[in-house]
């Protein structure tokens, strides 16, 4: 899902990334994208297939927050591998869990460095948090979905996410958003449960993983560690420190190398 404002680091992430996927179509969905930056677009990526937001059924779900774009990628699963990108993330490095999960077709997000566990043994692990972020708020709560123990959750972002081919269908993500909705009541509809519910439809995906953590990184003034594969830069700190400069400039360099 691609918004106005970033339609240039967009089109540097999407190529950063297809050039070590090596095949696949390309989908955009346009939020708010004038015509001038759709043009832009296509110039780079002519092949490019172009969404517009409203055009998304959202069926009983809410409109915003992203669910449009999560049950965009969860309808096109049906068929295909469909790999969920945000324009702040970046390639920077060679992706052979990204190849191998796509190749096993196993689903995949960026983690946190915990991995997937039943949806009632995260309640610790968030009331450590001491936040209260929709998020955690979810994990404190999990004990009171049905089966609990048995369905799974991985917390990670929906920023570079992998959804698996034919496993994760629209009814699955419609019963578990009236039980969160049903239990998280107002809060449902706040910023960041598109993320809970990308999380928990990958941790139920069979055989899905969380990528490596520092190599796959959310980066947040963090150390960066000597081999990095791929850097999601969040909003607040996405120029500091010259980071993303630098690495974005060295993968134009190659791009161009390239051709």
């Amino acid at each position: 899902m691609v918004a106005g404002y970033d339609t240039k680091l967009y089109i540097l992430a999407i190529k950063a990334l297809y050039r070590r996927l090596g095949r696949g179509r390309i989908v955009a969905i346009l939020d708010g994208v004038s015509q001038a930056s759709q043009q832009l677009i296509r110039r780079h990526i002519p092949e490019i297939e172009l969404i517009p937001l409203p055009s998304i059924d959202t069926g009983s779900f809410q409109r915003g927050g992203t669910w449009e774009r999560l049950l965009f990628c969860i309808d096109r699963s049906a068929s295909s591998y469909v790999i969920q990108m945000d324009a702040d993330v970046l390639c920077v490095g060679p992706i052979p869990e990204v190849l191998a999960a796509v190749e096993a077709n196993c689903a995949f997000t960026l983690a946190d460095g915990v991995p997937k566990k039943p949806l009632n043994g995260w309640v610790e692990d968030a009331a450590r948090r001491q936040s209260d972020n929709v998020v955690f708020e979810f994990e404190r709560r999990g004990p009171e979905f049905p089966n609990s123990d048995k369905l799974l959750y991985l917390r990670g972002s929906s920023g570079f996410t992998g959804f698996a081919r034919n496993t994760i269908e629209r009814k699955f993500l419609e019963d578990f958003n009236r039980t969160a909705g049903a239990i998280m009541g107002h809060r449902w509809s706040e910023w960041g449960t598109e993320q809970i519910a990308s999380n928990f439809s990958v941790a139920n995906s069979p055989g899905s993983i969380g990528l490596p953590k520092p190599k796959y990184l959310t980066w947040e003034h963090h150390s960066l560690p000597e081999e990095v594969s791929l850097l999601h830069f969040l909003g607040y700190c996405r120029f500091d420190q010259g980071i993303f400069a630098r690495f974005a400039n060295r993968e134009i360099d190659a791009i161009l190398q390239a051709r």
